[in-house]
């Protein structure tokens, strides 16, 4: 079951040949997409974009076709993001997370402490920040990543809202909390496949994630609450990542694994899958 997020200022143009079209407000971009084995729909529109990623080695550039600005900002509902063209491909913003914004909207209690781990430029704290936690910790490696996400809460409104930030490696944080028995009423998060720490620590997903999921299993709110994860395509599928979050979480009452995906514009309406989310409320 694919879930697919409600744009009005994204779009899946067209998709094929390990590429992507993309249209991020009124910028128009060409990423690749190693998963689209397909051929393209509409191989002309392909020549109208702003700029072009090309990949060189382990990093790559952007060829640019058209002028636009340095920053843009595009908005999901209330919430806004400044987006702006990176080294590594990414623009700031992974639409297809809008699906889980509008789960966290729907299910996260007014009042509850939220721990986001691995948050990146802020969709998810921003989600959880506009549905009234009391206190969202953002947590992420990267101090760029954190000041991106700062940007986005104030351009969203929330610059005075209840966010610590927290530059750190998302195990040792975790590690900190349950030293201090601290208790969250839900848990957020998005691992990548392969990161480092700020002090270089290491992360591989599949050797340090089910570690991570049982510590997170002593610092949450056993009485009520929700957790969520975030994966992107690894080579898992969906019912390994459900069968792993049920070992760890013994007490999950509700949940729902889901495959996030993006839909073309085209006639065809093809979807790129773009990861697996397992949604667990309690």
């Amino acid at each position: 079951m694919f879930d697919l997020p409600r744009w009005e200022q994204y779009k899946l143009i067209d998709s094929g040949d390990f590429e992507k079209l993309e249209q991020f407000g009124e910028v128009f971009v060409v990423r690749p997409e190693p998963i689209a084995i397909w051929t393209k729909h509409e191989d002309k529109i392909w020549d109208d974009c702003h700029a072009t990623y090309k990949r060189k080695g382990d990093d790559g550039e952007w060829d640019i076709k058209k002028p636009f600005p340095k920053n843009w900002n595009i908005a999901w509902k209330k919430q806004k993001f400044e987006l702006r063209t990176t080294s590594f491909k990414h623009t700031g913003l992974f639409p297809e997370q809008a699906s889980n914004w509008e789960w966290l909207g729907k299910n996260l209690k007014p009042g509850a402490a939220v721990l986001n781990l691995f948050g990146y430029t802020g969709g998810a704290t921003i989600a959880c920040a506009q549905a009234k936690a009391s206190e969202v910790v953002h947590v992420d490696a990267s101090r760029p990543a954190i000041s991106w996400a700062k940007t986005n809460a104030e351009l969203s409104s929330l610059g005075k809202a209840p966010i610590r930030w927290i530059e750190d490696d998302a195990q040792k944080f975790v590690a900190r909390e349950l030293r201090r028995s601290r208790v969250y009423d839900a848990i957020i998060l998005d691992p990548p496949a392969f990161g480092r720490g700020p002090k270089t620590e290491l992360w591989k997903f599949e050797e340090h994630l089910p570690a991570l999921l049982t510590s997170l299993w002593e610092i949450l709110n056993r009485k009520h609450g929700l957790l969520l994860l975030n994966a992107y395509s690894l080579g898992f599928p969906p019912i390994a990542l459900e069968q792993l979050v049920r070992a760890s979480i013994p007490w999950t009452a509700n949940i729902e694994t889901v495959e996030l995906g993006l839909e073309e514009t085209t006639k065809r309406k093809f979807v790129v899958p773009a990861g697996i989310a397992v949604r667990v409320t309690w």
